[in-house]
């Protein structure tokens, strides 16, 4: 991770290993038990989920999973992933780092929701990550208008379809805005005075 450097979230996927969230249903089935190179106790996924948190698994191109992270809600506003299982097969390959990456994307991302939240990764502190909104998506706009006015139209019979439409265009491109991260680190001119 490097600090004071934008980045999109997208840029964080892992090639060839697509992650899925767990639910309780999930990780209480024999099914994924079953698709899972390890063994785990699936008590321990259900209490996170119990507690708002969150539970990540990769998989490979087989569909079989190789790496499970626990993440948990800790005092209040704070996040924290506390536990990663690994397959062995994947233990020492370097897409290990890029999977903590993005698990440390997601945990940083949660606890921005508060204005006091932390995010801890095995034991260790996060950075802050920060926010860009890069403006109103304009395409993802025109489009939903479209859609929207010629649905509202047949519904409406009039103009009043095609300004109903065009105001849920307008809620489309705020909600497909486009953005960019960044963690925090000390600024520059902080640390050449030291």
């Amino acid at each position: 991770m490097e600090l004071n450097k934008e980045f999109k979230a997208e840029s964080l996927n892992v090639e060839g290993y697509p992650i899925i969230e767990v639910g309780k249903g999930k990780a209480q089935s024999e099914k994924f038990k079953a698709q899972t190179d390890f063994d785990f106790d699936p008590a321990s996924l259900v209490d996170a989920l119990n507690s708002k948190g969150h539970v990540y698994a990769y998989l490979d191109k087989e569909k079989k999973v190789k790496a499970i992270y626990i993440t948990v809600r800790k005092d209040g506003e704070d996040f924290s992933c506390e536990e990663r299982l690994l397959s062995d097969s994947i233990a020492d390959d370097p897409v290990v780092g890029k999977m903590d990456e993005q698990v440390k994307f997601l945990v940083a991302q949660r606890a921005t929701y508060y204005s006091k939240g932390r995010a801890y990764f095995l034991g260790e502190e996060l950075p802050h990550l920060k926010q860009k909104s890069e403006g109103f998506n304009f395409s993802m706009a025109i489009v939903f208008a479209l859609l929207y006015s010629v649905v509202f139209w047949q519904v409406f019979h009039g103009p009043t379809g095609i300004g109903i439409g065009i105001c849920f265009g307008i809620c489309m491109g705020l909600c497909f805005a486009k953005h960019s991260y960044l963690y925090e680190g000390p600024k520059e001119e902080d640390t050449k005075t030291e």
